[in-house]
């Protein structure tokens, strides 16, 4: 990457950061509509976000690479794929905002780097150095850990919340298609299905009986709460570096676990605390070692792996 100037990179990281704020503290949107259904709440974000990303493209004129990638057919298949699993990712998600589980979102996005570099190996043969096996075996101990011992955490959260994003960063690695591409053909797809859905069961997007003008305008919200930490993260990422990048991901699960303990109220266990700290450390060792061994002298520039994708995608 070229270098950036200063005031440039500044507004880079400010936009990521912000980002990664507004992407943690989401759940707390999601609570507030606690009393709506999960499944209700994810067909609002689904349809709203359609209709979000429909019209930010249109003022950019950029609809033409959405009817590009959809008539590709191995494009097609491959954001279906994504659409399936970011539609788990989200619906996870939304079920612990609103059912208080917020330290197993932000542990689950903690996790997801480790399973995308797993399948990088597995699948696309990229080599692995001692020190992220080592950061791998971390990871996998800290969250045996937690399935064993952490007995107030529901595990299937974070187990979730880790798998689906990894293997949609993996998946998302494979596109030639842009972030608002790429986002907005998945949401088209997923929009399709939440029609033949409702057409087909007895599934409803009736908020029920409770709701009122104020859930109304929140769930209207739904588009600009999906849409506006990608824009800030596409704006941001051409602006600083992949390593700058790579360490501003921890904004979005330190966000969590603040969320958590200040507003849900949620109690880790000593044992939670530990596992966290090594799957934390498992994160900081897959960043901070491609950087240290760029710097050194005639050793090209390598991207830490796992973040080109993370950097660009949104919640």
């Amino acid at each position: 990457m070229s270098p950036v100037r200063p005031r440039a990179a500044m507004a880079g990281v400010a936009a990521m950061a912000l980002a990664n704020v507004i992407l943690g503290a989401s759940s707390l949107y999601w609570r507030a509509l606690s009393h709506v259904s999960p499944t209700t709440l994810l067909g609002y974000r689904i349809l709203v976000s359609l209709i979000t990303l429909g019209i930010v493209l249109a003022l950019l004129k950029r609809m033409r690479p959405v009817v590009d990638a959809a008539s590709d057919s191995r494009l097609l298949l491959l954001h279906l794929m994504a659409a399936i699993l970011v539609c788990a990712n989200w619906l996870t998600f939304i079920w612990g905002s609103v059912h208080g589980h917020v330290l197993e979102t932000g542990l689950g996005y903690l996790i997801a780097p480790a399973v995308t570099i797993v399948l990088g190996a597995g699948v696309m043969r990229e080599r692995l150095d001692s020190v992220r096996v080592v950061a791998l075996v971390l990871c996998l101990s800290g969250i045996i850990l937690l399935i064993a011992r952490s007995h107030e955490l529901e595990s299937w959260v974070y187990l979730t919340i880790g798998t689906t994003w990894g293997i949609y960063s993996f998946l998302k690695k494979l596109t030639t298609a842009d972030p608002f591409t790429g986002l907005t053909l998945e949401t088209a797809i997923l929009a399709v299905g939440v029609g033949v859905t409702v057409l087909a069961s007895t599934y409803s997007l009736a908020p029920g009986p409770d709701a009122d003008t104020s859930d109304f305008v929140l769930l209207a919200l739904c588009g600009v709460v999906s849409v506006t930490p990608l824009w800030l993260i596409s704006f941001g990422a051409k602006k600083i570096t992949l390593s700058t990048a790579g360490f501003l991901q921890y904004v979005l699960p330190t966000t969590q676990l603040v969320v958590a303990l200040v507003f849900y109220g949620q109690q880790p266990s000593g044992n939670t605390l530990v596992s966290y700290a090594m799957v934390w450390l498992s994160l900081i060792l897959i960043l901070v070692y491609p950087v240290l061994r760029a710097r050194r002298p005639g050793s090209a520039p390598t991207e830490p792996p796992a973040l080109a994708e993370d950097r660009r995608s949104g919640l």
